[in-house]
């Protein structure tokens, strides 16, 4: 992909603002990443989705050279029983996608000498989540969006904290991304159907918005066959996962979760649907420890914009998708999502908002682009300095920003970075990571001043949202940060 006029600066500072950090602390084993990772060492070494077995005397395989790890589904050798009260194979609670990536890249690092945790997490973010999402986001730029939109989607956003964990949040983003871009932009029906199959192999809650862009396109172009032919690849993955694990073409790691309380806050109802409270709407949206909102204001503006998009196809399925999932956000008993920046599950919502966005300028009033701006910048600001210290937030938090970002920050408390290994002190080795924030924000706001006004008072807004005024959870991740003292760091 040879670079155009302006994409070599963006490119530049989107390697710097997702890679210069390596936010990885490995004794909050996040289970979210690792048992993926887990899964696919599995795959490498032993030839088995299978990540260990369940015995009386405790957990073998992956579990037992790389330690406990949550997220995990469990079958039961005896079919009369349920889990987790029984003996039985252990798997990754998750769809396969992330799992099937990952092999080839552990299986040629495996050639180098046996495999060790931290070096698989940063291996695999750089090869499947950094890159791609700095690809896409350049990719976003040519469709059309202009550079102030795609540095809020790309910065500030569940984008930037999930384009640095190797999850399925990203990827199903990035694929269902790529399928609409491969069916509205470059008409290509094999890509249409590849990506929008491999965002349901990344998380299952995709197949919806996945089905939405495949109707879609089907209907508006009536090219079908490339649409079947590039969808088959990751079927046959979804299939033989779940056949081979579970028992069944249609059975999935859903249903058999091996966390009680998992399965208690899950309930028996399909994907964890539940009816709608006034508490998940606050929360999911609204919140300071979660709200959508309240970390990426500019997306609110995607609830809107429909009205000015004139290109009625684009309009009505990148509508539609936001429509979802906001809609499975508000239905999900397991809305609050653990622990996180922003509300995990829908992150593939951001690419569509931001479409949104873009194509209503052209009809839009003049007002349009300053309320963009100045709620753009309050999202990069919070993002960005929240995803510099930790990519989830312990449940007991009130106000992130005030009770574990500044803290850490304050006393020095930055992760692993190309300056600190070279000895630079503390907060001074993140620079380069700050001034990529403050050149996107710049680059926003353009000497907007109404902008400016509106982006102060909605980052007033968040800093002074109330809090519970306690550090634990400061302290806890000071506790669990690697290296235990960075340089120029002071002890709270």
């Amino acid at each position: 992909m040879r670079l155009r006029p302006g994409e070599g600066r963006l490119l530049l500072l989107l390697v710097v603002a997702y890679g210069w950090l390596f936010v990885f602390f490995e004794k909050v084993n996040n289970p979210n990443e690792l048992v993926r990772i887990y899964a696919a060492r599995a795959l490498v070494e032993d030839h088995t989705w299978s990540i260990g077995r369940r015995t009386r005397f405790g957990d073998t395989g992956v579990l037992a050279s790389w330690g406990y790890v949550n997220d995990k589904a469990l079958v039961c050798d005896d079919s009369r029983l349920q889990p987790p009260g029984c003996e039985g194979r252990l798997f990754a609670a998750k769809a396969p996608g992330p799992t099937v990536l990952a092999v080839p890249v552990l299986a040629l690092m495996r050639l180098f000498g046996p495999l060790k945790k931290t070096s698989c997490v940063f291996v695999l973010r750089w090869i499947w989540m950094i890159l791609p999402t700095i690809v896409f986001w350049i990719a976003m730029r040519r469709y059309g969006l202009p550079d102030e939109v795609v540095l809020a989607g790309a910065l500030g956003s569940l984008s930037l904290t999930y384009g640095q964990m190797f999850a399925g949040h990203q990827l199903a983003a990035l694929a269902l991304g790529a399928a609409y871009l491969s069916g509205f932009w470059k008409i290509r029906p094999f890509w249409v159907g590849f990506f929008a199959a491999a965002s349901v192999a990344m998380e299952y809650p995709s197949a919806l918005a996945a089905a939405i862009l495949i109707a879609a396109f089907v209907l508006s172009t009536r090219r079908w066959r490339g649409v079947l032919l590039g969808a088959l690849p990751w079927v046959v993955i979804l299939v033989q996962f779940h056949w081979s694990a579970f028992g069944s073409p249609w059975s999935t790691p859903y249903g058999h979760i091996e966390n009680p309380s998992f399965v208690r806050d899950m309930g028996p109802t399909f994907m964890a649907f539940s009816a709608p409270t006034l508490e998940r709407l606050y929360g999911s949206f609204f919140s300071p420890y979660l709200g959508l909102f309240f970390w990426a204001p500019w997306i609110a503006l995607a609830l809107i914009a429909p009205v000015w998009v004139r290109r009625h196809t684009e309009r009505l399925v990148a509508s539609a998708i936001v429509a979802w999932y906001l809609v499975f956000q508000l239905s999900q008993s397991l809305w609050r999502s653990g622990w996180v920046v922003g509300p995990r599950y829908i992150t593939p919502i951001v690419p569509f908002a931001a479409i949104l966005i873009a194509l209503a300028i052209p009809a839009a009033p003049r007002w349009w682009m300053t309320l963009f701006r100045g709620l753009a910048v309050p999202g990069i600001a919070a993002t960005m300095l929240a995803s510099a210290v930790c990519q989830g937030f312990p449940l007991e938090v009130e106000n992130p920003l005030r009770e574990v970002v500044w803290p850490l920050l304050a006393h020095g408390f930055v992760p692993r970075n190309p300056l600190q290994a070279l000895g630079v002190p503390g907060i001074w080795s993140a620079m380069p990571y700050f001034a990529a924030m403050s050149i996107a924000i710049v680059t926003v706001l353009r000497r907007d001043i109404a902008a400016i006004v509106i982006a102060a008072a909605i980052a007033g807004c968040q800093w002074l949202a109330p809090a519970s005024g306690e550090t634990g959870a400061a302290r806890f991740l000071e506790s669990t940060w690697d290296p235990p003292a960075p340089p120029g760091s002071t002890p709270f």
